[in-house]
């Protein structure tokens, strides 16, 4: 099952690319993670707490993830280009997880770009990925409190126009008690390598 949806990665890559409103003549993330292999590094980060809304208009805190290892992504919906390969990777790394898994891992996309990534536009975004909302989450809120999570992970955000930004490629995976142990930067981290890397966090106490 894992190697037929890894074979099939790349014709749904394909198809988020053609999906209409999603072409834009400029790029919208930091040029050298583009077109480049991601580099993983770890890290030792534990991660403050913060409170945002998520994809159905609910309050969303990070600190009720504790127990959970959880795979973490910054996007915006309007994306050309990197968001929908992360995305896609993360929709990949969920689906391949074993039924026995699935309670103890939990999947995080934050918007940069608030002005547009409602409530509402998140709910469809992940939809339009098949995105399984019960251990995912796509969450936005003010600009001033996206601020402080973006700090918090070392994410740099430039808003060209309305619909286009630059953000930094990251995406970063969390142990249980909310410290961030490695992080994946470039536009398509190996779902595969992330996958065994999640295992392996589940296996530690």
């Amino acid at each position: 099952m894992i190697q037929r949806s890894f074979r099939q990665f790349g014709l749904f890559l394909l198809a988020s690319a053609l999906v209409p409103g999603t072409q834009k003549q400029a790029m919208s993330h930091d040029p050298p993670s583009v077109g480049k292999e991601a580099v993983r590094r770890q890290v030792r980060l534990p991660v403050e707490d913060f409170s945002l809304t998520d994809q159905a208009g609910r309050s969303f805190r990070f600190q009720g993830l504790r127990g959970r290892v959880v795979l973490v992504t910054f996007m915006y919906t309007t994306c050309p280009d990197v968001c929908p390969l992360l995305t896609a990777n993360m929709r990949l790394v969920q689906e391949n997880l074993r039924p026995s898994e699935r309670p103890a891992v939990f999947f995080l996309s934050i918007t940069t770009d608030p002005e547009v990534d409602t409530p509402s536009v998140l709910k469809s975004y992940g939809e339009r990925y098949k995105a399984d909302f019960s251990n995912w989450f796509f969450v936005t809120g003010d600009q001033k409190s996206l601020e402080r999570v973006w700090k918090i992970f070392g994410i740099k955000v430039e808003r060209k126009a309305r619909g286009l930004v630059d953000h930094t490629s990251l995406t970063g995976l969390i142990d249980k008690n909310g410290i961030m142990r490695l992080v994946y930067y470039g536009a398509a981290p190996d779902p595969k390598r992330i996958l065994q890397d999640v295992r392996k966090l589940l296996s530690h106490p």
